[in-house]
């Protein structure tokens, strides 16, 4: 980064310009060929990738029939931007976040698998993401340290994080030491300022930074350093964000100077993918105004090693004039229908590759070969069968529609099913809450594995039992709901459970969201009304007992001495329970009752 240096840069600009003016006059009565002020930027990006390091099957609905295809995977991701690398100029490679957390590769070996892979790529610059603080910040520093090398020197950004120096992993001697709020690269002769911004309070509140670790308001940090660079002269800006796209379409709106933003978070599919039964949120790129009314190009590349986005940005002069290019969803060539039989493959690969929003793309050796180093001991971890799934289990978040092969039911089976899970292996406990964050995916219909289980439940966490009062608990699920619901809060910590019932209703102020609130008693094998003033025994995963997610009243009683550690990994307490049902059924009772989403029914 290149600060400290603007005094001296400005003053050999202010001699150049006048060396410049003089020269002109001297040639004004000459007649000028007008020069192009035209400079054209590629940004190939990635964001969300979340330690997803091997390819996934993807089902396409084309031509009235179902397609199965192998997509995406990290060697696929890093095949296709060293493809386009080679083919344009004045390229950026960006990581727009969450790198790590979410696949049994960050479990077994911890970030070092990804950052191996990424330094690989050679991207120039990463903005530090939520989920990288979920191992705390020295989770984070150690993979800042494994992250780039001399010959791929990744500029790491977070202008908007602010460790204690001193006790923070991250600063222990000095401020900006592993990290630096933004970067300077040139690409012929002009200088672009690339400035990184995490999501604040989704990152303190739901995820597990140190304590003393400060998350400053992003429109205001953008403010700030966007008026540094430019005091350097530097009027070609891009924001690395993982901030989610609808408030990257607000924050560009209120700042000036920014030219494009390349953003993460909200796994944000942009494209026309409708011919192939997929709906994205918006166009790529999306173009909308600066609040100086210049053009900004908008990117995002979806999640998971799925997508890579090209994004052309071309400049005249300081100022973009058009937004191009296209993202790149990575695919195998080998298609095979999913059901019934078809003489040729022929029409869906020429409606793939003429679709401007799907690439095939074989996957880089090198990067492959990586992965086959790691591959061999994730199967193995993961080959054990626990139990058999006659129908799918699906997570689905409470405000969102249903899925087909879903229960056509409001709650989620796979939250009710993990919550059984915890009652299972702390049977003492009266009722389990788990949030939705924390259960990432679906689960299949057919044999459920080790890997499954651990797909299912991601993260470090731990089962935590709570000694609480009825009122506690109501008070800390008012909390969870004013969260979910607030600007830069998460809808992933709404409550699911088991043991527990009640009613939410959005639409009514804080504190008086939920009702009906109701326990399994097992003495009467019967529903008995909560009592504020009565103590019960919660099981819970150390990730919201800690008081993420807004849940800050298990906060407050676990640090009174009320609360503790079994040491149960929570991905083995659905391990356990798998084992102990043999059969996985799909839940038919759920803890939510009743559900008046914030906008009403």
């Amino acid at each position: 980064m290149k600060t400290g240096e603007f005094s001296i840069k400005n003053t050999i600009r202010a001699v150049a310009a006048v060396t410049v003016s003089s020269l002109l006059l001297s040639c004004a009565s000459a007649p000028q060929e007008p020069e192009s002020n035209e400079f054209r930027l590629t940004l190939l990006h990635i964001d969300d990738h979340h330690s997803t390091l091997a390819p996934k099957q993807q089902t396409l609905v084309w031509g009235e029939q179902e397609w199965q295809v192998e997509a995406g995977g990290f060697p696929r991701v890093g095949a296709q931007i060293k493809a386009l690398r080679a083919a344009n100029e004045n390229v950026l490679t960006l990581h727009a976040g969450d790198a790590l957390t979410g696949s049994l590769y960050f479990t077994l070996f911890g970030s070092e698998a990804d950052a191996r892979m990424m330094n690989n790529v050679c991207f120039d610059a990463f903005t530090i993401g939520n989920h990288e603080f979920d191992t705390g910040d020295a989770g984070l520093a150690e993979f800042l340290r494994q992250l780039g090398t001399a010959s791929c020197p990744t500029a790491k950004l977070g202008a908007n994080i602010k460790p204690e120096v001193g006790k923070s992993p991250l600063t222990p001697e000095r401020e900006w030491q592993m990290f630096q709020p933004y970067t300077i690269v040139e690409r012929s002769g002009e200088e672009i300022a690339i400035i990184g911004l995490d999501i604040a309070s989704k990152t303190k509140k739901s995820s597990q930074p140190d304590e003393t670790t400060e998350f400053l308001d992003e429109l205001e940090t953008a403010r700030r350093y966007v008026a540094e660079v430019q005091q350097q002269g530097i009027e070609k800006i891009v924001l690395l964000t993982h901030i989610q796209y609808d408030r990257d379409k607000e924050l560009v709106q209120q700042l000036s100077g920014v030219d494009v933003v390349i953003g993460g978070d909200s796994h944000t599919l942009l494209g026309d993918f409708s011919q192939f039964g997929m709906k994205a949120s918006g166009s790529y790129p999306t173009e909308l105004t600066n609040a100086d009314g210049d053009k900004v190009c908008i990117g995002h590349a979806y999640q998971y090693s799925l997508v890579v986005g090209e994004l052309q940005a071309v400049f005249d002069g300081d100022k973009v004039q058009t937004c191009g290019g296209r993202p790149h969803y990575l695919l195998s060539d080998n298609i095979q229908v999913s059901d019934g039989i078809v003489t040729t493959y022929a029409p869906i690969r020429t409606a793939l590759q003429e679709s401007g929003v799907f690439s095939f793309i074989e996957p880089d050796s090198e990067l492959q070969s990586m992965l086959e180093d790691y591959q061999g001991k994730v199967e193995d971890f993961s080959a054990e069968v626990l139990a058999q799934v006659p129908e799918q289990i699906c997570s689905q978040e409470i405000d969102l529609p249903r899925r087909d092969g879903c229960a056509n039911i409001m709650s989620s089976s796979a939250h009710r099913l993990v919550a059984e899970a915890f009652l299972h292996s702390v049977p003492e406990a009266d009722f389990a809450i788990q949030n939705g964050g924390g259960v990432r995916s679906d689960i299949s219909r057919g044999d459920f594995t080790v890997g499954d289980a651990f797909t299912v439940l991601p993260f470090a966490n731990t089962l935590v039992k709570l000694e609480l009062s009825g009122s506690e608990f109501k008070q800390s699920m008012e909390e969870a709901l004013a969260y979910s619901v607030s600007d830069g809060g998460s809808t992933r910590a709404y409550p699911y459970g088991a043991g527990i019932r009640y009613s939410v209703d959005l639409t009514k102020e804080k504190g008086s969201r939920v009702s009906d609130l109701q326990v399994w008693d097992k003495g009467s094998n019967s529903w008995q009304p909560m009592t504020a003033r009565a103590t019960y025994i919660m099981v819970t995963n150390s990730f919201i007992a800690g008081g993420q997610d807004g849940y800050d009243t298990f906060y407050r009683i676990s640090e009174r001495g009320r609360a503790r550690n079994t040491g149960i990994d929570y991905a083995e307490s659905l391990v356990n329970y798998a084992k102990a049902q043999e059969v996985l059924k799909r839940p038919e009772d759920f803890a939510t009752q009743s559900y008046v989403p914030a906008g009403g029914n």
